[in-house]
């Protein structure tokens, strides 16, 4: 998910405003300069690196026509190293503070508490660490903070409440812990929380759930649990995204989730959600993914959720699901990806299979208990590139149709009740790298055109009835 306030990459943003072109760039005032000047000697450089010989045109400084001062540094991804120095503090027109994709080590200084014009303010991907700093709640125009991958310690400051203008929070990636602070919810134009991957505990504050302006909500990758709150979506009605994968949630999945209207993603996986999957979910229209593998989900798959028709990525296994797999689901036409593997199902593949121009690309079937013969028109899924019905019960011949998926890299169909020979029209999968046929009943010969597949790097055909020579 990119943001609107990123700027392009410093190495290309040689610039200084119209005011500095006309005038020397000795015309920044004084202070500014000299701040600039402390923060160049705190670095270190390489003698050919670009701000070595270059910062006399002062590469990622953006000043004011008006006055002459500094309100925007970007000097992102430059490779640069060392402690952010104070004297940046000193640089009161500041509007936009861009540190990021560098390798800046050490805390941040207090003297930034002086920048009291900041609006944004993005230090992600560096090495930064100790605790994250109180005062930035008293930077009272904030509205971008970022300071996602780094090594920030400790736990989230409650006085962040107190920047009522903040609009994105990003603390991704660091170790941070304890709970989430309730005051967190006193933030009423907040529109993105990221929490990603921290070692955050305990319950999603309820009051989160009421910040109206809320777009995105990324808590994957922490310990956080307690049931999602029935009325999920009242609170928060423009919500796009609901990361919530690898925590410990559990309860029944609210089928309240229905009234998100513009929900684009909904992740749930790897939780110990239980329950069934509700069918109001198929009200979500703007869905484009849904993803609720690795949880304790019991039942049918609702047919609903076949029309789910903006739907790009689909993946529900990994659960404890009973029934068969409804045929709707194979004919989303924005369908691109399709995991429902290591569950209970149990049916035939529909025949018709594919035939309402889909664009499948990946389909795991695997680890079900799924039966009868492979849909001879599964040809028509003409953009797979990754098939797995390993781990079924499928019978009958391998389609000769298969070998018109010419875009197939993997094809995972052992432990299996297939029979008949394995059919010539196997050797046209020319992008074939992945081939598993073993534990089957195949017998006969191996199609020669099979030894012309020259992406092939793995091959299994074991535990079947095969004769002949190799050539």
């Amino acid at each position: 998910m990119q943001t609107a306030y990123r700027f392009p990459p410093a190495i290309l943003l040689v610039h200084f405003l119209m005011a500095c072109l006309a005038m020397a760039t000795t015309n920044i005032t004084t202070m500014d300069r000299s701040s600039l000047l402390s923060f160049k000697a705190h670095l270190n450089l390489e003698p050919s690196h670009i701000l070595s010989n270059n910062w006399s045109v002062w590469i990622g400084v953006t000043c004011d026509i008006l006055n002459q001062r500094l309100t925007a540094l970007d000097i992102s991804s430059l490779n640069l190293s060392g402690n952010i120095p104070p004297q940046l503090g000193n640089l009161p027109f500041l509007d936009s503070l861009n540190l990021s994709r560098n390798y800046f080590q050490g805390s941040l200084p207090r003297e930034f508490i002086q920048l009291q014009r900041i609006r944004i303010v993005d230090i992600g991907f560096n090495s930064l660490s100790g605790q994250i700093p109180s005062w930035f709640g008293f930077l009272p125009k904030l509205q971008v903070l970022n300071l996602r991958n780094n090594s920030f310690t400790g736990f989230i400051p409650p006085l962040l409440s107190n920047i009522s203008t903040l609009q994105e929070l990003d603390l991704s990636f660091n170790p941070l812990q304890g709970k989430i602070p309730e005051e967190i919810g006193d933030l009423h134009n907040l529109r993105t929380l990221k929490l990603q991957y921290n070692r955050l505990s305990g319950m999603i504050p309820l009051v989160i759930f009421n910040i109206s302006t809320m777009e995105i909500l990324a808590f994957t990758g922490n310990s956080l649990s307690g049931n999602l709150p029935v009325d999920i979506c009242h609170g928060v009605p423009r919500l796009k995204g609901l990361y919530l994968s690898s925590n410990e949630f559990d309860g029944e999945i609210p089928s309240s989730l229905s009234e998100c209207s513009q929900l684009h993603l909904l992740d749930l996986s790897y939780n110990k959600f239980s329950g069934s999957i509700p069918g109001e979910i198929s009200n979500l229209k703007t869905l484009e993914i849904l993803r609720l593998r690795s949880n304790y989900l019991t039942g049918a798959i609702p047919q609903e959720l076949g029309n789910l028709q903006n739907v790009a990525r689909l993946a529900i296994g990994g659960n404890f699901l009973t029934g068969s797999i409804p045929a709707s689901i194979f004919n989303i036409p924005s369908l691109k990806y399709l995991d429902i593997s290591s569950c209970n199902l149990s049916g035939t593949l529909p025949t018709n299979m594919c035939t309402d121009g889909t664009h499948l690309e990946v389909v795991y079937l695997h680890l079900n208990q799924l039966y009868g013969q492979l849909p001879t028109r599964i040809h028509q899924c003409s953009e797979l590139q990754i098939l797995s019905l390993t781990n079924n019960s499928f019978s009958g011949q391998i389609p000769r149709e298969i070998g018109n998926l010419t875009l197939l890299t993997a094809l995972y169909i052992s432990t299996n009740e297939l029979t008949g020979e394995i059919p010539q029209e196997i050797g046209n999968l020319y992008n074939l790298e992945y081939l598993d046929l073993g534990h089957n009943y195949l017998s006969g010969s191996m199609p020669m055109g099979f030894f012309n597949l020259s992406k092939l790097i793995l091959v299994t055909l074991s535990k079947n009835q095969l004769s002949g020579n190799l050539p």
